[in-house]
């Protein structure tokens, strides 16, 4: 029997949202997991499912392409700048270009990626070779805090531009000209631009694509992925002064105070001395995990064609610390020279992820890793035996996974009751009505289930409605355009059981006098019909 994948589109009313629940495979291994439960979100799809440690899904929250991370009050913050309560409501998003990764900081605030973009001839202007330049514009990274204030708003209050910290060893005439290797904290401007490809017009120069934060230095980690390498810069600063070289707590403004990864990248090694290759989601070990202080990062192994290394790697490196500085080698490069501990396959080979995925310490000292175009999770220990595993069905992967503790914040009072239990429990009761779908109720929410359910369903619309009894239990903005009730919106995407297509919604907290459930057919036409409810009174 197959579980049901239901995508939701979009709540027409700003409430519940239907939950889908994918067929993943867990395959439990030896007991010193750790035990919690997992988020991770399909690379292509608006969503993000939370299993527990059986693989079943307990919860699916409506959210963004690519990441979403779970907040202390139990939302989600999402790609696009979006925060998403439970029930799939968003309570905040801020149209600003956002790419790759965001997170919350401590006051409240969010840090996210974006990207800034010169013209040819101001990059020209700047010191690039213009033979490197075959795209109308150069694409480079950029990093914001915006403060929210209101449900559609934020205040930007930082910003940090690479822009601002170059170097150039092309042009003696433009600005920024000196030796790579002498200037270290400035990123060279013609470093990797000639293979940059065109995006949208722009060459993908620098392609970070993931942040973190250390509270306890006030300091960002982008990790950066043309560059194959993981920077660290000053949040301390003032937005003037992170576009210059003093300031803040190191002193030296928005200038680069950590580098890591590929030293040739500022001529201090050769390809030798090259440790990550186009790596994803480096970021700090947290103070409760074994290795605190130290970062981890996903080694995808992958770069430009031709320089590659076909296997990846999760490796925890020990960084060099000099207060709120970083010490350099007497060779000039930043080390240190090997990560302390590195998970990968044996062979090499046989793991290979070339792009997207993650790596994470967990408090008992194992790695959680997503191996992301396989659309797999798993678990080490640090000798590298696997302690759990998990296999997602979406046939175009993941983007990342996180493992939350049982107690944490954000967890409090949801239900992690899985869904495939919930369902099973609903279609083994007498049907509350039949229509479109048959309709059940279990454990504190609507399931229906629709019968014989095709190849031709999973391509169409499905819609439910849900009519109180009482005007007033309605949302202002329904009233006010003269529907009588709630509007769920939905895809199906695969079968439940034995060919029947399923998705639930959590009961209201008020009377329900009907409810409606229709199909759109091939061509957009409507066909809908009424699921009275048997003994026509209120359903509570």
């Amino acid at each position: 029997m197959a579980a049901a994948v239901l995508a939701p589109l979009a709540a027409c009313s700003g409430g519940f949202t239907p939950t889908p629940s994918p067929a993943g495979t867990p395959g439990l291994g030896p007991p010193q997991s750790f035990e919690g439960y997992t988020l991770f979100s399909p690379a292509s799809e608006n969503y993000a499912y939370l299993i527990d440690h059986q693989g079943q899904v307990v919860h699916t929250y409506l959210s963004g392409i690519r990441l979403a991370r779970l907040l202390d009050n139990g939302n989600v913050l999402s790609t696009g700048n979006k925060e998403t309560d439970r029930e799939g409501n968003v309570v905040w998003r801020y149209r600003h270009p956002q790419h790759h990764d965001l997170l919350k900081l401590p006051n409240g605030n969010v840090l996210f990626l974006s990207s800034e973009d010169i013209g040819r001839a101001e990059a020209a202007a700047l010191g690039a070779n213009p033979g490197a330049l075959s795209c109308l514009r150069v694409s480079g990274a950029r990093v914001v805090e915006a403060r929210p204030t209101g449900p559609a708003s934020a205040e930007i209050v930082w910003k940090w531009s690479v822009f601002d910290h170059l170097v150039q060893d092309f042009d003696p005439e433009k600005p920024n000209y000196g030796d790579p290797s002498d200037r270290p904290v400035r990123v060279n401007l013609n470093y990797a631009l000639a293979e940059a490809p065109c995006l949208r017009g722009a060459a993908d120069w620098t392609h970070a694509n993931a942040l973190d934060y250390n509270a306890a230095l006030d300091q960002i980690m982008v990790t950066v992925r043309n560059f194959s390498e993981i920077w660290v810069i000053d949040r301390s600063p003032t937005t003037e002064e992170a576009a210059g070289s003093s300031g803040g707590n190191a002193g030296k403004g928005g200038d680069l105070l950590y580098r890591w990864g590929n030293p040739r990248a500022y001529g201090a090694g050769t390809p030798a001395d090259q440790r990550l290759f186009w790596p994803h989601a480096g970021g700090w070990i947290p103070e409760d995990s074994p290795g605190a202080g130290n970062v981890l990062v996903f080694n995808n192994g992958n770069e430009y064609p031709g320089f590659e290394r076909f296997h990846s790697s999760a490796d925890e490196v020990a960084l060099p610390y000099d207060g709120y500085n970083y010490r350099r080698g007497a060779g000039g490069a930043y080390g240190p020279d090997e990560a302390v501990w590195t998970y990968a396959a044996d062979p090499p080979g046989s793991f290979y992820s070339s792009r997207r995925s993650n790596a994470q310490r967990l408090p008992n000292g194992n790695t959680l890793i997503t191996d992301g175009p396989a659309g797999r999770i798993f678990e080490v220990a640090p000798e590298g035996e696997t302690a759990w595993s998990y296999r997602a069905p979406n046939a175009e992967g993941l983007y990342r996974a996180y493992r939350y503790s049982p107690d944490h914040p954000g967890l409090r009072g949801l239900d992690l009751t899985p869904h495939r239990t919930t369902r099973l429990d609903a279609l083994a009761r007498e049907p509350l009505a039949r229509s479109t779908f048959d309709l059940y109720t279990a454990d504190g929410y609507f399931v229906y289930v629709k019968e014989q359910c095709g190849q031709g369903d999973l391509e169409h619309r499905f819609f439910l409605h849900i009519v109180p009894e009482r005007t007033g239990d309605l949302p202002e903005e329904r009233r006010q355009v003269g529907f009588d009730n709630l509007d769920f919106d939905f895809f199906l995407r695969g079968a439940l059981f034995d060919g029947k297509c399923a998705a639930r919604i959590p009961l209201p907290d008020y009377p329900v006098s009907a409810v409606r459930t229709g199909q759109f057919g091939p061509a957009g036409e409507l066909w809908s019909a009424e699921a009275a409810l048997e003994d026509g009174s209120p359903l509570r």
